[in-house]
């Protein structure tokens, strides 16, 4: 277990940031798994996957249907990402009246290692996985849709497309520290597509990323973020987003999903549980540095919202952290899983 500081209301991990709160608590890492190379008229079928990841058009365009995320069938163009969480199958073609055929028997891959579809190179496509902590990324996976849609040709998109172009140009040219690059340029192009989708959905759509860009709700989501120890009332929140107590009360709940106070709750105990799997602090420790007056009280709160007690919580993470070292790290899946 890690023996760092517990985590304090002046801490430098508190921020006004809660984008990069989620990612940091889940331990989020962006990793590429391949690429995919098609040519002439072609289909292919991705089977659901439980993981978040991501999809890059390097060249060419093809259509995309995914039937459950209400995006129906759209062009996937050169500059596009497509971001998909615990989605169910996709399916990828040429023609947009070519999915009825589509297969998903293993992909072949040529001699420089990519997987191939029909003939010919006119569509070229990257694919990432977001590996993280699969004790702590629950937060993660519940604040984002099934599939996100980033049109990669506006303006706004200019930093995506160079961060893609970069992205491809580590992979191809090999230079010292490429690992290095190709990770945090795959990490920095996921979070640029997230900011996309935030400033592109604006009141279109409800969910926790809407709520970041939301001029009102968004500043009590970055104070509840930055002090979660604070004994936050409904009424002080309110007012800090310039808001009547029930008006706010009301918009947050139907813009993020729950009453502001529970997802106060809820993200007191995802901090709890990441001291408790990570740290030896003690129990009271961690009960103190996130707003409790008392051992027991953060016990009866923490056995409510998980389903078991602190001390067994930490046991189990151990247990657990333990059999993730002996087996080691598994090899993340390929594009086409």
């Amino acid at each position: 277990m890690l023996d760092r500081p517990i985590f304090m209301r002046d801490s430098p991990e508190m921020s006004l940031d809660p984008l990069s709160d989620v990612l940091n608590l889940a331990n989020a890492r962006c990793v590429l798994t391949g690429k995919l190379v098609a040519g002439n008229e072609w289909s292919r079928k991705f089977q659901r996957n439980e993981a978040v990841k991501f999809l890059a058009v390097v060249k060419g365009s093809c259509w995309v249907l995914e039937e459950s995320s209400g995006l129906g069938a759209f062009v996937f163009q050169a500059g596009d990402v497509v971001i998909t969480n615990g989605a169910p199958s996709i399916t990828l073609a040429s023609r947009i009246d070519s999915f009825g055929g589509a297969s998903d028997e293993p992909l072949k891959r040529d001699a420089e290692g990519n997987l191939r579809i029909g003939d010919g190179s006119d569509f070229v496509m990257v694919g990432g996985l977001v590996e993280v902590d699969e004790q702590r990324c629950g937060f993660l996976r519940a604040s984002l849709p099934p599939m996100i849609h980033v049109n990669g040709q506006t303006t706004e998109a200019t930093k995506l497309r160079w961060l893609l172009a970069e992205l491809v140009e580590e992979t191809l040219r090999q230079r010292a520290g490429s690992m290095i690059a190709i990770t945090h340029l795959a990490k920095l192009l996921f979070v640029e597509a997230l900011r996309l989708h935030i400033e592109a959905a604006k009141s279109m759509t409800t969910g926790w990323l809407t709520a970041l860009d939301d001029k009102r709700i968004s500043v009590a989501l970055r104070e509840i973020h930055a002090e979660p120890a604070h004994a936050w009332k409904l009424e002080e929140l309110a007012k800090l987003s310039g808001m009547s107590r029930t008006s706010f009360a009301v918009k947050f709940r139907e813009i993020v999903g729950v009453p502001p106070l529970t997802y106060l709750l809820n993200w007191r105990m995802r901090l709890a549980e990441r001291e408790l799997s990570e740290t030896d602090q003690s129990v009271a420790d961690i009960a103190w540095s996130l707003g409790y007056g008392s051992e027991s009280a953060f016990s009866n709160a923490f056995s409510r919202a998980t389903g078991c007690s602190p001390g067994r919580f930490r046991k189990e993470s151990m247990q657990s952290y333990s059999k993730r070292r002996c087996h080691g790290k598994q090899r993340a899946p390929e594009i086409e899983d």
